[in-house]
């Protein structure tokens, strides 16, 4: 990630460490090493440096009469593109043999928005309820990469204007300001606050201020404890920290102040050269190259094996990451180092739209490659059939888009009176089993709404704990904020009155056995004040992370559905039970989904010659037509119907 322009025996030791520690952090993070909770902070240790080196940079060549914006850009071109240009070309090539074709959209996309430096843009467009796993992104990552990138652009233009004019206010002022936005924006968008430039100014702040606050230099005691103060907050916050903390922002402060009392401190205890700092130091001289290599290697094998990491195959992928890292700074970074900007910046600004042109044209020409390499790999009739089933599975926003057309152009739509009401309550699986039911119930006396949300569907009253311990490990970012879903458990029960249903249908993840246990109060509520009978639907089966990943070794046809069954794990028994224990204590209904989907020997996710699923877990048109109209026909559910 943050570089420097040259490879040069000037390079600070310690900056170096804290770049091997930055990098590690990251890495052990990604690869699920043990005690690493916090170690994507790693991306805000390399932003303090790069606020720091830049700002420092700028105002000596400023100082010295020697800095222009031509020469500048000229070397974060010649430091930054060619490893990345390199490895959106490596990347491109294994997306075409790894990445099944529903996915390599997604990652065309991704590769423009990398090479343009705007992914991190790109990525928060995209960061909604509906949006691609992320171990499914190979160059996710190269938001960093952005950021630091649109820093770069911005950065100079400022340290030029306010040379020797209150510089230092200046970039204070900046810091706070993103700091106070980030604590602002938070509850309202996280992701907005992870992804975009303005809300990490701060942390490029803080490294800038190092180099511009003027300070006597501490005796060597106060030295000591200054440097064991910062390593422990820095240490401590990589080790304690975890996703679901609140950041960045306030809670980012010690870390990136940690980094910045370690610079400016500039320790002998730091800068020793020995058997301990050596390995530290190489690791810190290939920090850019492990970070480029480091996640897409993560998702390629995530995607030929979808199975959890073990501790062994962590291991192997931080030495790959580290032999790949060697040979990409060897190969491409230190000799590209050595081009001489002044007799070759024609060449080196060319290199920009030369990126620019290879994302473009992977993005025109992906999709008759993979087929090409298919019609040579697939290994037969049998296997290239099972391949273009595959192929067929449709992006969910899609089918969400068509199913809601075929609703709306139905010939039986508006031609019979409505005079009882369904309404189903939950997260993004009540959207399936609402469009389905809505689709094949609307030439019956049956209106069907949803209540979707990513809270859970709870009332205010049921829940026995605070809205920050519910949602602690709830995986959508917005949770984060206990404001986010307190309007919606306050008002559910409002809502439900207002409707008026005759059956509450729940269809949610039921994420975690304490939450479902908060049902029955809510379910009691719901009967009292409504009426309604009410029906849960268990939890639905899981093909993760994506049928086209779990399904792509199959030879046959025939095998989908027994594989689909192997696959099929025992997460949801136990839930299933408690959900059935709830409705037999609430006098509800309950109906498992893996019965409706699953056999004993089968489940059926191939439905004639489309796959039920367009992702892990939720529906494709096929599968809201055949799953929905079991749901329907299910003895339970007819009794609710006709009573």
């Amino acid at each position: 990630m943050q570089t420097v322009s040259n490879f040069s025996r000037t390079r600070r030791i310690d900056i170096d460490i804290l770049r091997a520690i930055a990098v590690l952090s990251v890495i052990f993070f990604h690869f699920e090493v043990p005690g690493f909770s916090g170690g994507f902070l790693g991306v805000d240790i390399f932003f303090v440096i790069s606020g720091y080196l830049i700002t420092l940079h700028i105002n000596e060549q400023l100082a010295n009469n020697d800095f222009n914006f031509i020469s500048f850009y000229a070397r974060r071109i010649r430091r930054l593109f060619p490893a990345l240009f390199s490895t959106l070309i490596i990347c491109s090539i294994a997306a075409l043999f790894i990445l099944p074709k529903s996915l390599l959209h997604d990652f065309a996309n991704s590769q423009i928005a990398a090479s343009t430096y705007v992914s991190n843009i790109y990525f928060w467009s995209i960061a909604d309820y509906f949006d691609t796993q992320s171990i499914l992104k190979p160059l996710l990552h190269t938001w960093s990469l952005s950021v630091e990138e649109q820093f770069y652009l911005l950065w100079p233009l400022l340290i030029v204007l306010s040379f020797r004019r209150k510089q230092t206010i200046l970039i204070a002022a900046l810091g706070a300001l993103s700091v106070i936005g980030a604590e602002l924006t938070f509850t309202t968008s996280p992701s907005s606050v992870f992804y975009l430039f303005p809300f990490r100014v701060f942390e490029f702040a803080i490294g800038a201020l190092v180099g511009r606050i003027k300070l006597g230099r501490p005796s060597a005691p106060i030295s000591n404890i200054l440097l064991i103060v910062a390593i422990s907050v820095v240490l401590a916050s990589i080790f304690l920290i975890n996703e679901n903390t609140r950041g960045p922002g306030l809670l980012s402060l010690p870390l990136c102040i940690g980094i910045a009392l370690i610079i400016w401190l500039s320790h002998p205890w730091a800068n020793a050269n020995n058997f301990i700092t050596k390995p530290l130091l190489r690791i810190g001289l290939v920090s850019y190259s492990a970070y480029l290599v480091h996640w897409p290697l993560l998702v390629f094998l995530k995607v030929l094996r979808p199975e959890d990491l073990s501790g062994r195959t962590s291991f192997w992928l931080c030495i790959t990451t580290y032999l790949l890292a060697e040979i990409l700074f060897n190969v491409v970074e230190r000799p590209t180092a050595k081009i001489d900007i002044k007799k070759n910046k024609l060449r080196i600004f060319l290199a920009v739209p030369a990126l620019v042109l290879f994302s473009i044209a992977f993005a025109l020409g992906y999709q008759p490659a993979y087929d090409a390499i298919g019609a040579i790999g697939y290994g037969g009739k049998s296997r290239a059939e099972v391949q273009q089933i595959l192929d067929r599975i449709p992006d969910r926003r899609l089918v969400l888009k068509t199913i809601k057309q075929k609703i709306s152009d139905h010939p039986a739509k508006g031609q019979v009176g409505k005079t009882r009401k369904i309404v189903v309550v939950g997260d993004s699986h009540s959207v399936d089993v609402s469009l389905a039911l809505q689709y094949l119930l609307i030439d019956s006396e049956f209106t069907v709404q949803n209540l979707h949300s990513i809270c859970d569907p709870l009332t205010i009253e049921s829940i026995p704990v605070t809205l920050s311990a519910l949602y602690k490990n709830h995986p959508q970012d917005q949770t984060k904020n206990p404001e986010y879903c307190q309007q919606y458990h306050e008002n559910l029960m409002t809502e439900l009155q207002m409707l008026m249903p005759d059956i509450v249908i729940f269809s949610e993840d039921w994420r975690d056995i304490a939450i479902a246990g908060y049902i029955p109060e809510t379910i009691r509520s719901i009967k009292d004040n409504t009426n309604a009978e009410v029906l849960i639907l268990g939890r639905t089966p899981i093909f993760g992370p994506h049928p086209n990943i779990v399904l792509r070794n199959i030879s046959n046809v025939g095998q989908i559905n027994k594989k689909a069954n192997a696959l099929r794990t025992d997460y949801y028994k136990p839930m299933d039970t408690l959900l059935s224990g709830i409705a037999a204590e609430t006098s509800s209904s309950f109906i498992s989904k893996n019965e409706i989907i699953c056999s004993e020997e089968n489940c059926e996710i191939l439905i004639g010659s489309e796959i039920g699923y367009t992702d892990c877990c939720h529906w494709s048109i096929a599968g809201m037509d055949y799953y929905g109209t079991a749901l329907i026909e299910h003895p339970v559910f007819q009794t609710l119907l006709h009573e």
